[in-house]
């Protein structure tokens, strides 16, 4: 914004004017209500969710990491989209991870979920990405991954001693709208 020279109290109260009508009309054109579903009414979705028998299933060998022997749940509603469901299970297995992948593809699709090839430019192999499975249509629809994580994400750190870490995750959009699995 181009403004003229101008000295004294004049030049003060032209800046003041000018700043205040800049946020103004910054303000006015962006709404301090999230627009977004939040996670108001989510506990019972959230309750479906964590008792999947999918978060149960695990290979031969595996077994919960001490400290992290439930179902976590969580609801995101800090993020630019609606907010995001998703329940969670840790298990260290002493399997290799194409012995675990082979398990959970066996096990994913047998429950009904559909293995989703991961066509991301960026794509990796199943070992370092995990898997990502798909269930549900509209209103429903529901992610499965799983994943090798370290444990740096989780508080306490969970100790998968000699095994490798697990990660089965299950994610859905608050009003159940299909989602990607590989962007």
């Amino acid at each position: 914004m181009y403004l003229p020279a101008r000295t004294g109290r004049s030049t003060t109260l032209l800046l003041s004017a000018s700043l205040f009508s800049m946020l103004a009309g910054g303000l006015a054109g962006c709404s301090l209500i999230n627009p977004y579903a939040s996670c108001e009414g989510s506990e019972p979705r959230l309750k479906e969710m964590a008792s999947l028998a999918i978060l149960d299933a695990k290979p031969p060998q595996a077994s919960p990491p001490a400290g992290h022997t439930e179902v976590a749940t969580a609801c995101d509603d800090d993020s630019s989209g609606d907010a995001w469901l998703s329940a969670e299970r840790l298990y260290s297995a002493s399997e290799s991870k194409t012995e675990i992948l082979g398990y959970y593809t066996k096990t994913a699709t047998a429950d009904g979920w559909k293995l989703e090839e991961n066509t991301s430019p960026q794509r990796v192999p199943a070992e370092v990405a995990g898997l990502c499975f798909s269930k549900g249509g509209d209103g429903s629809a529901m992610t499965l991954t799983v994943t090798f994580p370290t444990g740096d994400k989780y508080s306490p750190a969970p100790d998968f001693g000699a095994g490798t870490g697990v990660e089965i995750l299950v994610g859905a959009e608050i009003d159940g709208s299909p989602t990607p699995c590989w962007d």
